[in-house]
């Protein structure tokens, strides 16, 4: 499959299963305007229409108001395209897991455009992406390798953390000939904030106004936001798109959630990648929400309080804030998703857990250790679905993921008599 029916053909699978909401067509236009970038000849300038980056980041870690703050929107490559993996083959190693190759292919892509010279901002959360700075720093791009500590409770962490980024900020700065002041990095906190709360609002609508949009719909709004070249506009989208999902139902009341409610946790379900999402669908499921690497992130915002002083301590207040929330895989034990697991499970009815792994990303492994104890506790089962950016397991996957469903079903339904007999006694 070519790179260009990949992301095409999902575009179009979203919109003829969603074609009654109008606001969603921002979003899928959003979407496809920037994979349609990197399907270009990277040597044909005559159909380009997408502003060149400036500023290339690699994978999520890197707190955004930063780069917002130089007046520069940041190009964000997160991977979750099988094509894509395929332009890197030559740079690493096949066993490389699919999210960090795909990233890496697109990397590639933009670094063969003649007219440009980005970048390239590499959050070091594993040896894959430190891999993949050298690789690029070996071909003679501009590289700035990001270290994020791995102990996040450690104060020589946090200062070593703090250090990053102000160097980042610098070295942003420098890149793109702009001054960073206090200003504009309170104005890039609000930016990023107001997007945040907006998804949170996006996110909360879906699940009380259930049955609007599907999954894939769902995840490709908020995937969209690393995406945008224009931040404020696509806030007011958000805005405007939840609005109508709201108002659906405004004269006939809310629906209620008749399907097993679940929770995705692990690896994070990317666009065009939406083969979990499909097969969650299939199965007859409901998801909640998503908990990865950019879900937690989302509540790293400052108070009022903390977004006064220099430039210097503002940069430290937004690092320390972000610090205290990133779940990358950086982290020897995944505090920050711990935290927001625990938060959602005593603030949501969840029926079912479904822990993503993609292959070769063992750190999701180690955080659902942690967290099966929780599951346990509270009686919640737990679905592990390892797979990659490939479809010839999908038909085992949706198998097994029905018969998943299936189980939680039956749980549903014999709680539910369970709680008819005691209301009738």
């Amino acid at each position: 499959m070519s790179y260009e029916s990949e992301y095409s053909e999902a575009l179009q699978r979203i919109y003829a299963a969603n074609a009654n909401v109008p606001s969603l067509r921002y979003f899928l236009d959003t979407a496809a305007n920037w994979h349609a970038y990197f399907a270009q000849d990277p040597n044909d300038m005559s159909q380009n229409g997408h502003p060149h980056p400036l500023v290339v980041v690699l994978g999520y870690g890197i707190p955004e108001q930063l780069i917002y703050a130089c007046n520069v929107t940041p190009c964000v490559l997160l991977g979750g395209s099988h094509a894509s993996c395929r332009w890197s083959d030559d740079a690493v190693p096949r066993d490389s897991d699919p999210e960090s190759r795909s990233i890496l292919g697109y990397a590639l892509r933009l670094a063969t455009r003649t007219n440009i010279d980005p970048l390239f901002v590499v959050p070091v959360a594993n040896d894959n992406m430190r891999k993949i700075a050298y690789h690029l720093k070996q071909e003679g791009h501009a590289v700035l390798p990001v270290d994020i500590p791995s102990v996040a409770t450690s104060p020589s962490a946090q200062q070593a953390w703090e250090h990053s980024t102000e160097t980042l900020v610098q070295a942003v700065a420098r890149h793109v000939g702009r001054r960073v002041t206090a200003r504009s990095l309170r104005n890039a906190d609000q930016l990023v904030a107001r997007a945040r709360t907006a998804i949170l609002g996006f996110e909360q609508s879906c699940v009380e106004y259930p049955g609007v949009l599907n999954s894939e719909a769902r995840l490709l709004v908020m995937n969209s936001y690393y995406q945008t070249g224009d931040l404020a506009q696509w806030t007011a989208m958000l805005n405007e798109l939840t609005a109508e999902i709201q108002a659906r139902y405004g004269t006939i009341g809310r629906p209620s959630i008749t399907a097993p409610r679940i929770l995705v946790v692990g690896s994070p379900i990317l666009f065009p990648q939406y083969k979990v999402a499909e097969l969650i669908n299939d199965a007859g499921l409901f998801l909640l929400t998503t908990v990865d690497a950019a879900s937690t992130s989302r509540f790293a915002n400052l108070s009022a309080r903390e977004s006064s002083g220099s430039a210097t301590a503002l940069i430290r207040a937004i690092s320390r804030k972000h610090y205290g929330f990133d779940s990358s895989s950086a982290s020897v034990v995944n505090w920050a998703m711990e935290r927001y697991v625990e938060h959602l499970l005593s603030s949501m009815e969840v029926d079912g857990v479904v822990c993503h792994i993609l292959k070769g990303q063992i750190e999701y492994d180690f955080a659902l250790s942690h967290l099966e104890p929780l599951f346990d506790h509270m009686g919640i089962p737990v679905f592990r679905l390892e797979t990659d950016y490939q479809y010839q397991d999908v038909e085992q996957l949706r198998i097994r993921l029905e018969a998943f469903g299936e189980m939680l079903g039956q749980r549903m339904l014999v709680a539910s008599r369970s709680h008819a007999r005691r209301r009738c006694a």
